[in-house]
């Protein structure tokens, strides 16, 4: 770390994450619609191919995420907040990094989202019984490594430990 590359503070990284969520939802309904016409027009029922539809969905996110990072280090969220993504030694990531990095995202932020979908969701409880001590212990294992990020020094999450990289903010450009 210089005094030109800090460390994104949290406020900045989950606001960025905000941008590059939505920017997520546009590709997942985007991704669906064309499965469900696929589907249509092999004539088959989409409902018996959710395994496909789930990896086509992970595949859209890895494309997204994993383009991004290993080509400038940016996603469009990230750019917007002056954030970069890098490897520890400040290379630029590379796929595999980018892939190990997106599963761990996808897990951080995805094991919270259904466990408050389950804790908040009368309909969703029905269908899924004995939820509930999972859940709680999901959110709490996860705010605990969100906590831990706030007093590593290079701040990083748990994504950034497990694939060996850190989110810096980028230096303003003098004009």
């Amino acid at each position: 770390m210089t005094e030109t590359t800090l460390p994104a503070p949290l406020w900045r990284r989950l606001t960025a994450a905000v941008y590059d969520g939505l920017l997520l939802v546009g590709l997942a309904f985007a991704t669906v619609i064309f499965f469900g016409i696929g589907c249509w027009a092999l004539g088959v029922e989409a409902n018996e191919h959710e395994k496909a539809l789930r990896f086509c969905l992970f595949a859209v996110g890895l494309g997204f995420f994993g383009g991004s990072w290993t080509n400038g280090g940016q996603t469009l969220g990230m750019r917007v907040w002056q954030l970069r993504v890098r490897r520890l030694d400040g290379s630029a990531l590379r796929w595999p990094t980018a892939a190990v990095r997106y599963a761990v995202m996808s897990v951080v932020w995805g094991a919270p989202m259904i466990a408050v979908a389950l804790l908040s969701s009368p309909t969703l409880a029905a269908r899924h019984p004995n939820y509930e001590l999972p859940s709680v212990a999901i959110l709490a294992i996860l705010t605990g490594a969100f906590v831990l990020s706030l007093l590593d020094a290079r701040k990083r999450a748990p994504q950034d430990w497990l694939s060996g990289c850190e989110v810096v903010v980028e230096p303003k450009q003098k004009a």
